[in-house]
């Protein structure tokens, strides 16, 4: 009996796999973020404060729009790992939504958010300085992971390999 000499399978590429794992952590965190930060009790002594009321009301509306694409993170991060046919424009669609919202995040912190909190902090003396220090490195760090992850998944989804691994 003749037997065929082995041949080697293309195999697929792992991006939509790992990308689709990642994806599922991250989007099952920022949920579970996104609710604990709208059900956390306010401590009644700021409550008084009218810019941290302000600020309260500013950061609950993030948390309303970034509910949706926390959301749409985990789902297509199942689809990656399934390796739906929609999956790479779909991590797309994420990837732009999630670096426009850490923009516009960044946009609105500087803006009203910093001098919003510089307001209510500043009967503190030194330790206005500090927070103020801590707001700035905070900001910085957040932006640059905020954009750089939603990157990533755009480059790497947007890979040829990466596209032609989806086929479900």
């Amino acid at each position: 009996m003749y037997q065929q000499p082995y041949q080697m399978q293309p195999r697929r590429s792992a991006i939509p796999k790992v990308i689709g794992i990642l994806m599922i952590i991250f989007g099952s965190l920022a949920i579970l973020g996104n609710l604990i930060g709208l059900v956390m009790p306010q401590d009644p002594k700021l409550m008084r404060i009218p810019e941290w009321q302000q600020l309260q009301h500013v950061s609950h509306i993030f948390t309303f729009v970034q509910l949706p694409i926390s959301v749409l993170h985990l789902i297509v991060g199942i689809m990656c790992v399934k390796y739906k046919a929609n999956a790479p424009k779909f991590a797309m669609i994420y990837g732009t939504l999630a670096a426009l919202h850490t923009m516009v995040n960044l946009v609105v912190t500087v803006v009203w958010v910093k001098p919003a909190m510089e307001a209510i902090f500043k009967d503190l003396g030194g330790a206005a300085e500090a927070m103020k220090m801590g707001m700035g490195i905070g900001l910085v760090i957040g932006t640059f992971i905020g954009l750089a992850y939603p990157l990533l998944i755009l480059i790497l989804m947007s890979r040829p390999a990466a596209k032609a691994a989806c086929t479900n």
